[in-house]
């Protein structure tokens, strides 16, 4: 074999590049999945600091409770969870809006969602657009499992 012949190079540069194609491959990734949930808001007495919290229950399910949303009487908050392998991400949005503005109050937030995600660490990102806060956590969905994390500006 001669190793200065044009034939030699381009078949090494092509053994090259298939060699290169094989690590540059992009990782499957599972279809994404969305849950709307409306939270079910009541009145707080305390105002403060913007909470985060998440309880894995005995079903699979996740309650998720939110704490210290500042709203106009008659408003409503609905989250949109959208899952990708790992990757969570729940988005905080107004659903009614007060069409005149009127006192507002502190409420806290609870729902139970259904996630379906394997007992691995899931990395979830909480984007609130009604106040303008997020926070990034990692979560177990073990039964009994407890997260609490501050939302931050």
């Amino acid at each position: 074999m001669d190793f200065t012949s044009i034939e030699f190079y381009t078949i090494a540069f092509f053994l090259a590049m298939a060699f290169v194609g094989l690590f540059v491959r992009q990782k499957k990734t599972a279809p994404a999945s969305s849950v709307i949930s409306p939270l079910n808001l009541t009145p707080s007495q305390q105002e403060g600091v913007s909470k985060l919290k998440l309880r894995a229950n005995d079903n699979g399910s996740v309650t998720i409770e939110r704490e210290g949303l500042l709203l106009c009487d008659g408003e409503t908050v609905n989250l949109i969870v959208t899952i990708i392998d790992d990757k969570i991400t729940i988005q905080e949005k107004k659903g009614k809006i007060s069409a005149f503005g009127g006192k507002e109050s502190v409420y806290n937030g609870q729902v139970d969602v259904t996630f379906f995600l394997e007992n691995n660490k899931n990395y979830l990102r909480y984007e609130s657009s009604v106040a303008g806060q997020w926070c990034k956590l990692a979560f177990v969905n073990s039964p009994g499992n407890k997260v609490e994390k501050d939302l931050s500006y």
